[in-house]
C-alpha cells in the first residue's frame, strides 16, 4: 500500500512512535522510509545580526563583522547539521534492525515550511553538507554534494570563507511519497497542549496520508474505527481501513454519524428574535415542523446508507471483521463518546466529508478529532477522489413498489413538486401493512381481497406479502391501499387539497371551491382612485334595494379585478384557502381592498397566493400530518386553530359535512358513472345533479 514513508524527526518520544509505527507498515508493504530533519540556519543568522552591537569595540569594524558573520554562519550550519544527523541516527538503528531502507535527509529552512513543500511535491530544501565524511553524505538525499569543511589561517583562525548562497544548497529530492508518519507533539510539548503548534501547521496543508503517532500502541491485531459520511473521500478511508486492517489483522468499527440538534439548536436561537411579521413570511412554525419530522428522519436514513455502503465494501474482505453503529450528535463529540468506549488504536478519518467547501485545507470535524482524539489518527488524502466514487447499493437502483393502473392514474393528480413524497409516503405505508413482516395489526381477509383484519392474525405466515402481489413479490400499490393510505396520513381537506381522491371526490371539491369563490367581493379595478371614504354596497335580504354606507372592520375584503384574476395561478380546490389567507393577511394590516400591488408589495400575500401550489401546500401537507399523526398516538384532539378555523369558513360557507360522504350517499342517482369519465366531464355532471337536486328542494 505505501512504498515510499516520509518520517520527520526529532528525537522526541512522539517521534520514535511514529518511527515505529512507519517499520511497521513499511516491513508489511516492502516500503521504504526517509527519515527527516529540518534545522534553521537562516533564524540563527538574524539572530546574530540582532545581537552584534553587543560585540566588543575591536569587533565592530566593518570588515570583522563581515568576517564574523561568515565564521558564524559557517559554525552554526555546521553544528546544526551534525545535531540533526545524530537524530537520524537512532532511526538508522531502528531500521536496519527490521530490515527497512532508510533514506537520510536533512532541509534547511523553516520547519513546517520545508516538511510541507517536501511531502507534498518533494521540493524541500536540501543542503549540500559540510564536514562530512563522504562515506555518509552519500547516503544523504543532497548525495556526494559536500561542501569543505571550516578552515584555519595561519593564525589560528577560523577563515571566513566566500560561498555564492546557491553552494549551500543541493537542490530537492524530487520524490513522491504514499504517507507521512508525525509525531503528534515535539521536543517542545507542554502539559495542557493538544497538538504541536509545527504539527498543527503541518497537517493543515499536507495533501498526502498522514499518520499522526499519539502512543506507542502498535497497529497488528489493534480494534480500529472509522468514519463514513457518504462522501467518496469517506469511503477512500473506508477501503484504506480494509485494506490495512485485513494485513494487521485489525477489528474495524465503523460508525456514521448525524447531528439531530443543529436545526433545533438554529431554530431556537432565532425563535425569539423573528418579529410576528417575519415569523408569519418565514413560516417559522412549518418550517420548525418540517426539520422535526422529515429533517430527522431524513439524516437517519442517510447514516443507515452510509453504513450499508461500507458493509458492501466489506464484503470483499472476508476477513475483516467490522462492526457498525450510528452516532447521533456532533459528529466530532458524539466520535469522541465512542472511541471512549472502543478505545481503539487507530482512527482512520477522510481529509474532508460531504460538506466540503473549496478553498479550507481540511474539514472542521477531521481538524477537531486531530486536536482532541487520544490515540494513533491515519487521515486519508482527497487526491484523486471522484465525487461519484461511492459504493451502490441496492436502494439506488430501487423502483419502488409496482403500482396497478388505477392508483397510477390517480398519484398523478398530486402536483409535480410534491410527488416524490407522496408516492414515497403511500409506499412505505403499503409495505409497513401489507408487506413481509408487516406491523402485526392487519391480517388477510377470507375472501382474499387483500384487505386485513384483527381476525386472524395467528392464521397468516409470517415473512409473506398479502396479495395483490407485484412482479418481484412485494406488494402491489393498488386503488384500495391508496385510499387506505390517504385517509391515514391525511385529515380530509387536505386529501382534497393535494388532489388525491377519486373523481367524484376532485369534481365535487371543485365544484364547492368554485361556489365559495363565488361569495368573492369582486369590484373596481387596480388604477381605481382610493376614496377619502370607504364605502360598502348593501343589499336589502327582502326588497333587493342597494344602499351604500361606510365599511367597517367585519365587512368583507374587496378585490379588485386584476388581484382576483392572479389568484387563478393556484389550484383550484386550495383556491378559497388562499383567498382566505390573503384577506386574513390585508385585515390584520388594515387593508380594506387588496390589489395586485397589495399583493406584490406584501411578501406574505405572494407566498401564500402566487406561489402557494409550490410552496405553502407542501409546508401545510406534512406540518398537519406530522401534528394528526402525534396527536392521534397521544390519543387528543389534533385539530390545529388553523385546521379549526377552516372547517368553521367552511361550515359559514354552507359546507356542514364531508363532501365525499355526500357523494357516497348519492352516488346511485348519480347520472354517469363518474369511475367511466374524464373529469371534466364529471365535473358538469355533478353540477347538473346538484342544480337539479336545489330545484327539488
Amino acid at each position: 500500500m505505501y512504498s515510499e514513508v516520509f518520517v520527520p524527526i526529532d528525537n522526541s518520544d512522539h517521534s520514535h512512535w511514529a518511527v515505529d509505527r512507519a517499520v511497521e507498515i513499511c516491513k508489511n508493504s516492502g516500503g521504504s522510509i526517509v527519515g527527516n530533519h529540518v534545522y534553521a540556519a537562516r533564524l540563527h543568522d538574524v539572530r546574530f545580526r540582532q545581537l552584534e552591537t553587543g560585540l566588543p569595540a575591536q569587533f565592530q569594524t566593518a570588515q570583522e563583522i563581515k568576517r564574523q558573520r561568515k565564521v558564524h554562519d559557517k559554525l552554526i550550519e555546521k553544528g546544526l547539521q551534525l545535531i540533526s544527523d545524530s537524530f537520524l541516527d537512532q532511526t538508522a538503528k531502528i531500521c536496519s534492525k527490521a530490515g527497512v531502507p532508510l533514506t537520510r535527509q536533512l532541509l534547511e529552512g523553516i520547519n513546517y515550511e520545508e516538511i510541507i513543500r517536501e511531502a507534498n511535491k518533494g521540493a524541500g530544501r536540501l543542503p549540500s553538507l559540510i564536514g562530512f565524511d563522504p562515506n555518509i553524505a552519500d547516503k544523504y538525499d543532497g548525495g556526494e554534494n559536500v561542501r569543505s569543511d571550516v578552515k584555519l589561517g595561519d593564525d589560528g583562525r577560523i577563515v571566513a570563507e566566500d560561498e555564492d548562497p546557491e553552494e549551500k544548497l543541493a537542490g530537492s529530492s524530487g520524490r513522491e511519497y504514499d504517507l507521512m508518519v508525525i509525531g503528534a507533539h515535539g521536543i517542545g510539548i507542554q502539559p495542557l497542549s493538544q497538538l504541536g503548534g509545527m504539527v498543527s501547521r503541518v497537517i493543515q496543508h499536507v495533501e498526502k496520508d498522514i499518520l499522526i503517532t499519539k502512543d506507542d500502541r502498535p497497529l497488528r491485531e489493534g480494534s480500529w474505527m472509522v468514519c463514513v459520511d457518504g462522501s467518496s473521500y469517506s469511503y477512500k478511508a473506508m477501503r484504506q481501513a480494509l485494506e490495512m486492517a485485513r494485513d494487521f489483522k485489525a477489528k474495524l468499527f465503523v460508525c456514521s454519524a448525524f447531528d439531530v440538534e443543529y436545526h433545533h439548536s438554529v431554530f431556537g436561537n432565532i425563535k425569539d428574535i423573528l418579529s410576528v411579521q417575519a415569523s408569519k413570511v418565514f413560516k417559522f412554525e412549518e418550517q420548525e415542523e418540517l426539520h422535526n419530522n422529515i429533517i430527522d428522519k431524513g439524516l437517519l436514513k442517510l447514516a443507515q446508507a452510509n453504513l450499508k455502503r461500507a458493509e458492501i465494501m466489506a464484503e470483499e474482505f472476508p476477513d475483516v471483521e467490522i462492526e457498525t453503529q450510528i452516532l447521533i450528535g456532533k459528529p466530532f463529540q458524539c466520535i469522541l463518546q465512542w472511541i471512549e468506549e472502543i478505545d481503539p488504536s487507530l482512527l482512520i478519518l477522510s481529509r474532508h466529508g460531504n460538506h466540503r467547501i473549496e478553498g479550507t485545507d481540511m474539514g472542521s470535524q477531521v481538524s477537531n478529532l486531530c486536536r482532541l482524539a487520544p490515540g494513533n489518527i491515519l487521515v486519508t488524502s482527497t487526491l484523486g477522489v471522484r465525487p461519484d466514487d461511492i459504493p451502490w447499493i441496492e436502494e439506488d437502483g430501487e423502483s419502488g413498489l409496482e403500482w396497478a393502473p388505477d392508483a397510477e392514474v390517480r398519484i398523478l393528480r398530486v402536483p409535480p413538486f410534491a410527488l416524490g413524497i407522496a408516492r414515497k409516503a403511500v409506499e412505505e405505508f403499503t409495505m409497513d401493512n401489507y408487506g413481509p413482516g408487516a406491523n402485526g395489526t392487519y391480517k388477510i381477509e377470507a375472501n382474499g381481497s387483500g384487505s386485513r383484519s384483527l381476525e386472524a392474525i395467528e392464521t397468516e405466515p409470517e415473512g409473506e406479502s398479502v396479495p395483490p402481489l407485484g412482479k418481484d413479490g412485494m406488494p402491489m400499490v393498488t386503488g384500495d391501499r391508496l385510499d387506505e393510505a390517504i385517509k391515514k396520513l391525511l385529515p380530509t381537506h387536505m386529501q382534497l387539497i393535494m388532489g388525491i381522491g377519486t373523481a367524484e371526490e376532485l369534481v365535487l371539491a371543485e365544484v364547492k371551491a368554485e361556489e365559495a369563490m363565488k361569495r368573492t367581493l369582486v369590484q373596481g379595478l387596480d388604477l381605481d382612485p382610493d376614496p377619502e371614504v370607504a364605502m360598502i354596497e348593501t343589499t336589502c335580504p327582502y326588497t333587493g334595494h342597494v344602499t351604500t354606507r361606510e365599511r367597517i372592520s367585519t365587512d368583507p375584503v374587496q378585490w379588485t379585478q386584476e388581484a382576483f384574476e392572479r389568484l387563478d395561478q393556484v389550484p383550484l380546490i386550495a383556491r378559497p384557502l388562499a383567498r382566505n389567507t390573503v384577506e386574513r393577511f390585508a385585515r390584520e394590516n388594515e387593508f380594506w381592498r387588496v390589489t395586485t400591488m397589495v399583493m406584490d408589495e406584501n411578501k406574505q400575500a405572494m407566498i401564500e397566493a402566487d406561489e402557494f401550489d409550490l410552496d405553502t401546500m407542501l409546508v401545510m401537507f406534512k406540518e398537519l400530518q406530522t401534528k394528526q399523526l402525534k396527536a392521534a398516538a397521544e390519543g387528543i384532539d389534533g385539530m390545529t386553530p388553523e385546521m379549526r378555523k377552516f372547517i368553521d369558513e367552511a361550515k359559514a360557507s354552507g359546507v356542514t359535512r364531508c363532501p365525499i360522504r355526500d357523494v357516497e350517499e348519492a352516488a346511485e342517482d348519480c347520472p354517469v358513472d363518474l369511475n367511466m369519465v374524464s373529469p371534466k366531464d364529471a365535473k358538469s355532471a355533478i353540477k347538473k345533479f346538484m342544480d337539479a337536486e336545489n330545484n327539488k328542494a
